[in-house]
């Protein structure tokens, strides 16, 4: 029976570029280990959270954080005025699999938790023009893994979610794509997505 899959949809970090606070907070703060405690203590995923969800200028947001950690003053306004930096580059192998992809006939989609900071890292790297559309947290004040975020995916760019194949390296939110009805993977590498596509559509 031929597959019903027509688009494939991405997360950004981690799926197409890799990134990492911690590699951008070592010089900042001294060491990995000091990184990993600021990770954990005071830039904490919920507070990435509310950056990507993005009711408020991100600047609210860091202006908060200086409020409650004064000691960070610096290594914050660093991740504000720098943030496009904790990227580190393309993930391995996904541009030319895009391309694959592409040339088969499946439209890409973009579906990411980010604040508007992401601009800058959009402009930056290639593989973000092999998208034929994308839809940013910021942009709609939802986040993954909430169920809402893809619904209101699938009304914008008017998507069967049967027709659709997401996926992310949280599996939070590969749960939440197949609670709002779409396919999803949960991402570990170029070649591991690119086996488990091919099984899932036959």
């Amino acid at each position: 029976m031929e597959s019903k899959v027509k688009n494939l949809v991405f997360d950004f970090g981690r799926v197409l570029v890799d990134y990492s606070f911690e590699d951008f907070l070592e010089p900042l703060l001294g060491s990995r280990e000091k990184a990993s405690w600021f990770m954990k203590h005071v830039y904490t995923d919920e507070v990435d959270r509310r950056y990507a969800k993005e009711l408020r200028p991100t600047r609210h947001y860091t202006n908060e954080l200086k409020r409650e950690w004064p000691e960070f003053e610096h290594t914050l306004e660093a991740l504000e005025t720098s943030y496009p930096e904790i990227v580190t580059g393309e993930v391995p192998g996904m541009r030319e699999l895009l391309k694959s992809l592409k040339d088969k006939g499946y439209r890409l989609y973009g579906l990411s938790n980010w604040s508007s900071q992401v601009y800058d890292t959009l402009e930056h790297y290639k593989i973000f023009d092999l998208l034929d559309d994308r839809m940013i947290s910021c942009e709609v004040h939802q986040v993954k893994p909430d169920v809402e975020i893809y619904h209101t995916f699938l009304k914008k760019f008017d998507l069967n979610p049967e027709e659709c194949v997401f996926t992310d390296d949280k599996l939070e939110n590969v749960e939440g794509a197949k609670a709002a009805g779409m396919h999803a993977i949960q991402f570990k590498n170029a070649k591991q997505y690119q086996q488990e596509l091919e099984r899932l559509v036959g």
